[in-house]
């Protein structure tokens, strides 16, 4: 086997030798809360408050080659926790506990992974351990550009995955190079704290300094749509209804 090959076994190896002693370690985060006007929002609507900021909502939003793979069907709302990957050998494992568990364990409960790969192949980023213990941390769900495994496992423990597939076998070439620094997934800049939303529309970035402009947008929105919707119940046409 390659240097930088990673195994599962090796993952989980790294990962076990360090579980015991990051459960003593963590300090408790606060729980993250959906902001009042984002409540109950989903990624459409989110991407139809755009439109009404005169933003391109194309710009926020992932390739929709990222799925849901694993999903309650409810709009997965939270704050980005992230982990960039880059194409290089991985000579020190300490890289994969400095920008991967330890961000996982350190994260606030109400919190979303999200991974740029590096890299057009697909491998699996992540299994059923590690999804494991992200939800046991309270943590949403992950969405990355690439693929993961064990999303049978992972449905068990209620974690949402959002990727492009599966595939059985771990990242070859590559090595985490950063935690909570910037990234792009699937085409859109993502930042630490950055809301990230998803359902099974999509996945879309409210960045940090426009959450509070998206949720007036979207109670804007809400109300125009509400509007539209009691009009076509009275039974007016769609041309006198719904303005385009």
């Amino acid at each position: 086997m390659k240097k930088n090959d990673i195994t599962r076994r090796e993952l989980i190896g790294v990962g076990g030798a360090v579980v015991a002693a990051s459960m003593a370690q963590k300090t408790a985060a606060q729980e993250f809360k959906i902001p009042e006007g984002l409540d109950g929002a989903n990624v459409s609507l989110i991407a139809s408050a755009y439109g009404k900021m005169g933003e391109d909502a194309s710009i926020y939003a992932m390739t929709p080659d990222i799925k849901p793979l694993v999903t309650d069907g409810k709009t997965m709302i939270g704050p980005a926790v992230t982990t960039k990957w880059e194409i290089a050998p991985l000579d020190d494992v300490e890289d994969i506990n400095r920008y991967v568990y330890d961000p996982l364990d350190q994260a606030a409960p109400g919190s979303v992974w999200v991974i740029e790969s590096g890299t057009d192949e697909i491998f699996s980023m992540f299994g059923d351990i590690i999804a494991q213990a992200c939800a046991q941390n309270g943590m949403l769900g992950a969405i990355t550009d690439n693929g993961c495994r064990d999303v049978v496992e992972i449905e068990k423990h209620g974690f949402s995955v959002f990727a492009k597939m599966t595939v059985p076998y771990g990242p070859k070439g590559l090595r985490p190079t950063g935690a909570n620094v910037p990234i792009t997934c699937g085409g859109a800049r993502v930042e630490p704290d950055d809301l990230v939303a998803a359902d099974v529309d999509g996945v879309i970035v409210i960045p940090k300094a426009l959450i509070a402009d998206v949720e007036q947008a979207v109670a804007v929105h809400l109300a125009f749509e509400q509007d539209v919707r009691d009009k076509v119940e009275a039974g007016e046409t769609l041309r006198d209804a719904y303005p385009y």
